[in-house]
């Protein structure tokens, strides 16, 4: 999911030309040599950061706000401009208690021009995205529903700016699980990025992207499926044949296909996906993920010898990434559990979901309620390899889970 763009819009230099005008008519030609060496600052902030030059960047912002405070004086636009690029920067490189205050600052100045100002609106979309950015969501929140009602208000012909917020509040519902309160705003977002870009735009991508991955996560794979199929025409008619963003979009249509059973469809996605991931990414968590989905597909179609190295290349990554015992390891275990099974290798197979299951014990606690139906599974499976004792344990060990009572507690009459 995307939290999209307006972080680096600037103020209007309007208000402060009147008064310097008024202030003095001697000081016009000084005044153009600061317009000058503010523009000429301004320029170099902007296409360093257009180059991902983001260190060099922070330098030269650094001057520009310097320059700013000391011409215009501290609470003017202008630097409220200097201080929102220079907090993006900083967020940029990852250094988020920098930025903080910084937008704090510029949300201030501009605040101080009236509640309606539509500069207001950037200052708390990048502060709600900073938050974000942290997983704090709920500090989140506020900041972009007052964006979104600001911009709904205030913006007329130009509706990008609307777009951005519609679709920023869209992604952090539905990073809480609120997708009911997403869709709507998804929906909107779309509907304004198809009137005012064309069709092919990337960011009409984008939002049938975030769209899209809602609908899938949800199981509505009806719903989905089309979505993708434009994301997909979008990407192959903008994208290199060898770009992984490519890959990662025949992945998502080709795991909606696989739901939907249409596995003649999504057969091509995935060896497609695949082949760009070995020659670009092969040895990234992105990579596992194409891999393992491919060997779903596979085992889906019967064809476990297809769908066991593959199942290997996916958890050799992720077990390099994040380690053996990390969550992210387990689905594939659970994979390779399934195909062993499948044919009839059963000690093999309780190997691999015997490592799933101390990874989730781990993760959830011995004793967590969740670990039942998966320890029957794990004592049946080692019956099946003749490994009785050891079946009875986790036997009893699943049984013991259930007869705990429940911490749940009706709440008191009085």
């Amino acid at each position: 999911m995307i939290f999209s763009g307006g972080k680096f819009a600037g103020g209007s230099a309007a208000s402060m030309l009147a008064i310097i005008f008024f202030v003095n008519i001697a000081f016009v030609g000084n005044a153009g040599a600061q317009q000058k060496n503010w523009d000429d600052l301004n320029a170099q902030v902007d296409a360093l950061y257009q180059q991902g030059k983001y260190g060099e960047a922070v330098s030269v912002a650094q001057q520009l706000l310097g320059f700013a405070e000391e011409t215009f004086g501290t609470e003017a636009p202008k630097v409220a401009t200097c201080l929102n690029k220079l907090a993006v920067l900083y967020q940029e490189e990852g250094n988020l208690a920098d930025a903080e205050p910084l937008y704090e600052r510029a949300l201030a100045i501009r605040e101080g021009a009236g509640p309606n100002n539509p500069e207001i609106a950037t200052s708390l979309n990048n502060l709600g995205a900073l938050y974000a950015d942290q997983g704090k969501y709920a500090q989140a929140q506020p900041f972009y529903e007052r964006a979104l009602a600001i911009r709904e208000k205030t913006l007329d012909g130009d509706q990008t700016d609307l777009a951005i917020s519609l679709n920023n509040l869209a992604v952090l519902y539905d990073l809480e699980g609120r997708g009911d309160d997403a869709i709507p705003l998804y929906r909107r977002a779309l509907a304004i990025r198809e009137k005012v870009f064309a069709p092919d735009h990337p960011e009409v991508a984008k939002s049938l992207s975030n769209l899209a991955d809602l609908y899938r996560n949800e199981r509505r794979y009806e719903e989905a499926e089309p979505l993708y199929r434009r994301q997909l025409a979008i990407a192959e008619k903008a994208l290199d044949p060898d770009q992984p963003e490519l890959a990662t979009t025949l992945d998502n249509l080709g795991f909606v296909y696989t739901a939907e059973g249409k596995y003649a469809e999504a057969e091509p996605l995935y060896k497609r996906a695949t082949a760009i991931a070995d020659k670009n990414f092969a040895q990234e968590p992105d990579a596992a993920n194409i891999y393992s989905n491919f060997a779903r597909l596979d085992v889906a179609e019967g064809h476990y010898a297809a769908a066991e190295p593959l199942y290997l290349r996916a958890l050799s990554i992720l077990e390099q990434t994040f380690g053996s015992s990390s969550p992210q390891v387990a689905p594939v275990l659970n994979g390779l559990s399934e195909i062993f099974y499948l044919q009839g290798r059963y000690a093999e197979s309780a190997r691999a979901l015997g490592q799933s299951l101390d990874i989730r014990e781990k993760t959830l606690g011995a004793d967590d309620s969740a670990l039942a139906p998966l320890l029957d599974d794990y004592a049946a499976l080692l019956l099946k390899a003749n490994r009785s004792a050891e079946a009875a344990r986790v036997s009893a060990h699943a049984k013991a889970i259930r007869a705990k009572p429940s911490s749940a507690q009706s709440d008191s009459l009085n």
